[in-house]
């Protein structure tokens, strides 16, 4: 009994260290991050569409964090890992260190981190417009996630007592509306939820259909997905083949 005990206890010991290993950082960019972004992104307004040279620089475009990651959703590496990260070939897990033992994903190809981010929306499908969007970006941070931004502090993780009283904080308004000035300092979902539903049948406050009745991510969430990229990618968004591509991967490992 005692011999098995042991067994079991360096088992355990085992598979944490190999979990704690999972997750690694990545120094650089995306292997191939331009061809992607030349494949893949098409501009919004005046940007310059990608163009690259024959060894993989830039020659036009913009090299936002996350395009340079192939990162199309912006993904924070989750504990169990996204599949496709396996900058190392058998090893996802791959992250650019922004959070210390954590960061942004770091994908070997962008659709990828597509199918990742509609898996993301897929599977709070119970929720509201303003639920999923104060889950996304929540009132508690600033826009960037840095300390400060304008007058206001972050306020995520700080208790009533540790706040100073002459400060102004991020967080949820009591009456709903953020205050003067708030919006351009901190994440405001009720804004990015209002932006989502904008030109559909949906309030902010009703539950969205992000699933289409074969279970695959619906035109709503493919839709509020690519808003959200335009953002978080500089003004670029991914193009009809990439969602495709993306909408067939997530059949194949989300499903």
């Amino acid at each position: 009994m005692r011999v098995f005990i042991t067994i079991l206890a360096l088992n355990f010991i085992l598979l944490a260290g190999v979990a704690a290993a999972d997750r690694y950082r990545v120094q650089g960019n995306a292997p191939n991050w331009c061809e992607m972004a030349q494949k893949y992104l098409e501009p919004v307004g005046s940007r310059p569409p990608f163009k690259c040279a024959a060894d993989g620089s830039m020659i036009s475009g913009k090299k936002s964090l996350c395009i340079r990651l192939n990162n199309y959703g912006c993904m924070w590496q989750r504990s169990a890992t996204w599949p496709g990260t396996d900058i190392k070939p058998g090893n996802d897990g791959a992250h650019d260190g922004k959070g210390g033992n954590n960061g942004h994903s770091v994908f070997r190809d962008p659709v990828y981190s597509l199918a990742a981010k509609f898996h993301w929306f897929a599977i709070k499908k119970n929720t509201s417009a303003l639920k999923l969007a104060e889950n996304y970006l929540p009132w508690c941070d600033t826009l960037g996630s840095s300390t400060r931004k304008g007058r206001f502090y972050r306020s995520c993780n700080l208790k009533r007592s540790q706040r100073k009283t002459n400060r102004a904080y991020c967080e949820r308004p009591s009456n709903g509306r953020p205050i003067s000035g708030q919006c351009s300092s901190c994440n405001c979902p009720s804004v990015l939820a209002a932006k989502w539903v904008e030109g559909s049948r949906f309030g902010i406050l009703d539950q969205l259909p992000l699933l289409d009745a074969e279970g695959q991510p619906s035109d709503l969430l493919v839709e509020i997905a690519l808003r959200n990229s335009v953002n978080e990618l500089g003004g670029y968004r991914p193009n009809d083949q990439a969602v495709a591509e993306a909408k067939a991967l997530y059949s194949k490992i989300y499903k």
